[in-house]
């Protein structure tokens, strides 16, 4: 009984975190994430890579196996990519990026006894030049590892479960663009747009608890059945410590600070999964509605910015709709189509709304089963008070799985109306990542 109460109890303040804030009238994986494989009603923060020796480094003759028994897991990878503008934007030119991460997983309930608890650190490296500001002048930011130069602590977080794995607590350094508002094939593409998406971050200050840099917070997930689940977060409102933006004044990630006048940042979401339990036989897909607050928010429009209360709806939908013949549940070539649309009050905001959509499939050649191919389109039209009008993406590529470890994918982007205005020629670019698990 005391369990019970002890969840029901929860379940009803997730309820009211979610929609207390209505105001009156945010990795690469082999395959598109679906939710399909997981255990009904269970939520693990931490997923096992299957064999340890599908790393470059290898298994370390099974020490790394041997530590994910225990709840140790140790992961890094690196990113390279170089973008070049071939036409239009500001310039032409090349620009070359990297993205360098080290992360250590507990599983506590295996490593000491703590059952359903879980901690990660992790770091964050990221250097090179910006195609958005050397060639291209856009804003939704054509690479989504552009991000100035640091080495920095990145995720910090203790994560608890409760109500047989039913109901999730995490609290510390957090990241929101990693549960709220995904889009799960759309996460194929380079495009920032198709990330956390710009109807949050370009509306919010210092766009929010998403890559780069994470904020202070706590977040709260539910799962209710098999279909639905619930999930709510509270961060700090500047994740920069600085309204102007500035880096260097929280440059590694070691700059904790909590102040009243930076505001807070609350988004709440539920989430309806069809086809996921393990007796259903239909495609899997996701579709999610959410809402979000910054109580002291401060983008303004242009030099009049001053403290504000902002807010933004959104709605999103991934489903795989056609699967390979001979294809087993939770195999999953085929495919799948996305959507996501959002918007802000156009006094108070830099984008009036948003949507992007496309689609991705997995296994077009035959014999390149993990490969994805995509065609992906962001539209982000500016708030009217602005003189600008509108800024829209174009893009496709192809990720390649050359191995277990490594990854190769070129990219063709067009960017219209790059900053939302005429000055600046529609800009086509060209490039290739690559992607190395150590």
């Amino acid at each position: 009984m005391a369990t019970s109460g002890v969840c029901s109890l929860a379940l009803v303040i997730g309820a009211v975190t979610l929609f207390a804030q209505t105001p009156p009238p945010s990795k690469p994986s082999p395959q598109p994430y679906v939710e399909e494989d997981k255990p009904p009603l269970s939520r693990n923060p931490i997923i096992e890579t299957g064999s340890e020796g599908h790393h470059l480094l290898g298994d370390f003759g099974g020490q790394r196996t041997r530590w994910a028994e225990r709840g140790v897991h140790f992961g890094a990878g690196y990113i390279a990519e170089s973008l070049g503008t071939i036409s239009g934007g500001t310039r032409r030119g090349n620009a070359f990026g990297g993205l360098g991460q080290f992360q250590l997983e507990l599983d506590l309930g295996k490593l000491v006894g703590w059952q359903r608890g879980y901690f990660r650190v992790s770091s964050l490296w990221t250097h090179g030049s910006s195609p958005s500001g050397r060639n291209v002048g856009d804003e939704l930011i054509v690479s989504n590892i552009d991000a100035y130069d640091s080495f920095r602590l990145y995720e910090l977080w203790f994560e608890q479960g409760f109500c047989n794995d039913r109901l999730w607590l995490r609290a510390g350094n957090l990241l929101a663009d990693t549960e709220f508002g995904t889009s799960e094939y759309g996460g194929l593409f380079l495009n920032s747009g198709f990330g956390w998406p710009a109807f949050i971050s370009a509306n919010t200050l210092n766009t929010g608890p998403a890559f780069n840099v994470p904020a202070l917070g706590f977040r709260v997930w539910y799962e209710a059945n098999e279909h639905w689940h619930f999930a709510a977060g509270v961060y700090d409102g500047d994740t920069f410590d600085s309204t102007s933006g500035d880096p260097h004044v929280n440059p590694n990630g070691l700059h904790f600070h909590l102040d009243s006048n930076q505001g807070v940042f609350v988004i709440g979401e539920a989430v309806y999964h069809p086809n996921r339990g393990p007796k259903t036989t239909g495609l899997p897909g996701a579709y999610r509605a959410g809402i979000w607050q910054h109580n002291k928010n401060q983008i303004g429009q242009g030099a009049t910015a001053t403290p504000n209360q902002t807010y933004g709806l959104y709605f999103g939908a991934n489903q795989l709709v056609w699967r390979e013949p001979g294809q087993k549940k939770g195999e999953n070539q085929g495919l799948g189509l996305f959507f996501r649309s959002g918007g802000s009050p156009a006094d108070r905001a830099k984008y009036e709304y948003v949507i992007d959509g496309g689609f991705n499939y997995a296994g077009l050649i035959p014999g390149r089963d993990d490969d994805q191919f995509g065609v992906g389109i962001v539209f982000a039209k500016h708030s009217k008070h602005l003189d600008t009008d509108h800024e829209m993406v174009i893009e496709a590529s192809y990720r390649m799985q050359l191995k277990p470890w490594w990854i190769v994918q070129p990219d063709v982007q067009w960017i219209h109306h790059p900053s939302g205005n005429n000055s600046t020629p529609d800009a086509w670019l060209v490039g290739l990542r690559t992607s190395i698990t150590f």
